[in-house]
């Protein structure tokens, strides 16, 4: 934290340089010269981490006293944030067309707005999700909106929106892993695969596994590790639903 204020509560980290590219430290003359560089190379590290382990610096960010965490947020939202957007948007940008041969699923990204749109049409029905960037991005946890879910239950969507924002905030995702996330979801409904009646959700949020053991009785399928943990915590092992004895 002593990086990013002074004793006054001003900002220190001086922008004499590009914060992507470490300053070179091998010709320092005098003394303000030396003080430059090293704010220069404070505000890189800064940089890096937030870019590199955004869900660790999260932690850290939440843990700081409250008037150096404003000023550490004050200055991610001015000079961090948007590098890192760029880069995002940018990849977004490029993969758009190769995500997707059919064109069934388009992608708007916009650094301007800090907003990603992605919709997927098929046949007449059309469902669309945002992600939108607070001016802090990565510090502070994005919002997720179901913009257009037409045929997909509350509880569905509210799955979907868990299994992006645990991606996003817990496991250092990108924007991009985050949207094709939603995309292979939205693939296996129309594609008629049931989601599982444990966690509501097709694709398993922590091993992106489809649901694939299947109950004798009732036929309904289950991922595998929301089924074992079911087991684990009722100490039963039957079928959630049906109640029938469980066996291979």
């Amino acid at each position: 934290s002593d990086v990013a204020a002074s004793p006054g509560g001003s900002l220190q980290l001086a922008l004499s340089a590009d914060l992507e590219e470490p300053p070179d430290l091998g010709k320092l003359g005098s003394e303000e010269e030396a003080a430059v560089a090293m704010q220069d190379l404070a505000g890189h590290i800064v940089f890096r981490s937030v870019a590199a382990f955004p869900s660790l610096v999260r932690l850290w960010y939440n843990d700081l006293e409250r008037g150096t965490a404003i000023r550490v947020d004050k200055f991610v939202a001015a000079s961090i944030s948007p590098l890192i957007l760029a880069k995002e948007v940018a990849v977004i940008s490029g993969a758009a067309t190769s995500i997707d041969e059919s064109g069934e699923l388009s992608i708007r990204a916009s650094s301007k707005a800090r907003e990603i749109t992605a919709a997927y049409t098929k046949d007449e029905a059309v469902l669309e999700v945002v992600l939108r960037l607070p001016a802090s991005y990565p510090l502070r946890p994005i919002q997720v909106d179901g913009t257009r879910r037409v045929g997909v239950s509350e509880g569905k969507w509210k799955k979907w929106h868990l299994a992006m924002r645990t991606l996003l905030d817990n496991k250092d995702g990108s924007l991009l892993d985050a949207v094709l996330l939603w995309k292979k979801n939205v693939d296996q409904v129309f594609e008629g695969v049931e989601e599982c009646p444990i966690c509501y959700t097709v694709i398993h949020m922590v091993n992106n596994t489809l649901p694939k053991l299947s109950c004798h009785t009732c036929r309904n399928k289950f991922h595998s590790a929301c089924l074992y943990k079911w087991f684990s915590t009722s100490n039963k092992s039957a079928c959630p639903l049906c109640q029938s004895p469980w066996y291979s």
